[in-house]
């Protein structure tokens, strides 16, 4: 960043958002300048700091004193002479904070020290499509939370309830390892925002569990009461209780590489109060009960909707205990609309791996990049108005893929390059007939029974590009025959190989109607004419 000598010197702070977080870089101020007026500007980068500094007249010389400790003086600091701004020093260590001050020489002798900037070097961030948009904003300052050994775990949970509960706009809340217990409700309503979100995790390299050791309550409800917004909670292990967490009035919320298990209910809801922009990204949930769902998003019939939201990147698993009543993997309710639910892997599920209703005519939702299988039920389950995109669904009790009236009739639907592959039926179609904007292209259906069923005609429906094998029932355009699992690299009816690349000379090899290519593939690789049915491009 380049100032003039008159601007108010600004430090530009680049740090982690939260301890061992995705991937992203972050942004902050402070000021540094002296009383003789130099001014001193940090900008944190690639292991190596830039500072600038303006020109003094007179001055010969200019030194920036550095140390990773706070408190920084031109007795206690690193001596670098700063030839000229900017001034780049290199070889720093990313993720450690840097402190520095400067002072510059005349014929009078040296000056007084500006006052102390810092910044934290860190790696160039990658960034993700998944993350919210204040994902690289810095925390302005960090509360390191202890355990205290000798205490109990629930005096513990105390502790760390208060400090929680305390947290203002901009902080950071570092907590130590341990275990921390709860048997009583625990409702968390912070208000963060773009320029400081909230943001609560675990010290570097450690592990934290909260736990509630009581079905009688959820693990964690956010937003009850008031409006939480801006907050993200990463790296932690969430376990026991009813419900895991429990969303109610919340936006701009991102739950982040959190473990979520052994719970008596759901692993996560959203079923009290609408929710929007919630950021659901690379947490694992596995092990529920009671009516067991990974992800039980908005009610039924639209009477509470999610919009607007990114689920991705999960693991959802185990979900079909024998005491599990349900156990869809990631459920989207009715009236639900404009949600990403993408590059999720779901298996093992009683009910859907993954379940979407329709939006009730508001803006689609968008499935792509999941690899489902092993359901008890159908293992993918949309109702309508959603794009349907690149997605492995192997292995049902039901169907591989299904759509049919469900709260609501199916339309706007469209169903591109996926490949389902059951030994009972591959792909169902029910009540498609007559409904608006239905797309069923580039799909592999592969069965030993059925290879694509369409239920009560096919009226207006567009048919393109699909490869089966196994029987089809109510079209005979629109697709070609397969001749086999030996299509794919390696791929079994069980899901125990899902290796869905096409073999050499398979019939998915170019295959593809171009109208309706996606531009790529399952993991991102480009699509290039002639198509390949399927989610592999091969």
């Amino acid at each position: 960043m380049r100032i003039s000598a008159a601007a108010i010197a600004i430090a530009m702070l680049v740090t982690t958002a939260c301890a061992g977080g995705g991937g992203s870089s972050s942004t902050g101020t402070n000021t540094g300048t002296s009383p003789t007026g130099l001014t001193l500007t940090a900008q944190a980068g690639d292991a190596q700091i830039t500072f600038t500094f303006n020109a003094i007249t007179g001055a010969t010389a200019y030194t920036l004193y550095y140390g990773t400790s706070s408190g920084v003086t031109p007795a206690n600091g690193t001596a670098v002479p700063m030839v000229a701004s900017p001034f780049a020093l290199p070889g720093l260590s990313n993720g450690t904070r840097y402190y520095a001050v400067a002072t510059y020489t005349d014929a009078q002798g040296e000056s007084a020290p500006t006052t102390q900037v810092s910044a934290v070097p860190q790696a160039a961030a990658t960034g993700s499509p998944y993350d919210p948009t204040w994902a690289n904003v810095a925390p302005t300052s960090t509360i390191q939370h202890p355990y205290n050994s000798g205490q109990t775990a629930a005096q513990n949970g105390t502790a760390l309830k208060t400090a929680m509960l305390a947290l203002t706009a901009g902080q950071k809340l570092e907590i130590a390892a341990g275990t921390y217990q709860y048997s009583s409700n625990f409702t968390l309503n912070l208000q963060g925002t773009a320029a400081a979100p909230i943001w609560i995790c675990p010290a570097p390299g450690t592990a934290v569990v909260i736990h509630m050791n009581t079905t009688g309550q959820n693990i964690l409800n956010i937003g009850s009461g008031s409006q939480t917004r801006y907050l993200c909670m990463r790296g932690l292990e969430f376990t026991g209780g009813s419900h895991g967490l429990r969303f109610y009035d919340c936006t701009q919320v991102w739950l982040d590489q959190c473990e979520i298990h052994g719970t008596g209910d759901a692993g996560i809801s959203t079923n009290t109060v609408d929710t929007s922009y919630l950021y659901i990204t690379r947490n694992e949930i596995h092990d529920t009960d009671g009516t067991g769902e990974g992800m039980y998003l908005g009610a039924n019939n639209g009477a509470v909707k999610m919009s607007n939201s990114i689920i991705a990147l999960n693991h959802v698993y185990d979900t079909n205990a024998s005491t599990v009543l349900q156990g869809d993997g990631i459920e989207l309710k009715q009236g639900s609309f404009g949600n990403l639910i993408a590059e999720n892997h779901v298996h093992d599920t009683k009910y859907p791996c993954i379940l979407v209703y329709g939006t009730s005519g508001a803006a689609q939702n968008i499935v792509e990049r999941n690899v489902c299988y092993r359901s008890g039920d159908n293992a993918m389950q949309i109702q309508g108005e959603c794009i349907v995109r690149n997605n492995l669904v192997i292995s049902a009790t039901g169907s591989a893929f299904a759509s049919q009236v469900h709260q609501g009739n199916p339309t706007n639907l469209q169903v591109v390059h996926n490949t389902f592959v059951n030994s009972g039926t591959a792909a169902r179609l029910s009540s498609w007939s007559g409904a608006s904007n239905m797309v069923f292209a580039n799909n592999a259906c592969y069965s030993s029974g059925t290879a694509l069923n369409i239920v009560g005609g096919n009226t207006g429906i567009t048919f393109a590009g699909n490869v089966c094998f196994g029987t089809v029932t109510g079209t005979t355009t629109g697709f070609v025959a397969g001749t086999g699992l030996s299509d794919f690299t390696s791929m079994s009816f069980d899901a125990s190989n899902r290796n869905a690349i096409p073999s050499s000379g398979s019939p998915l090899l170019g295959a593809a109607s171009t109208t309706h290519a996606t531009p790529k593939d399952i993991e991102g690789t480009n699509r290039v004419a002639p198509h390949d049915t399927g989610c592999y491009e091969g």
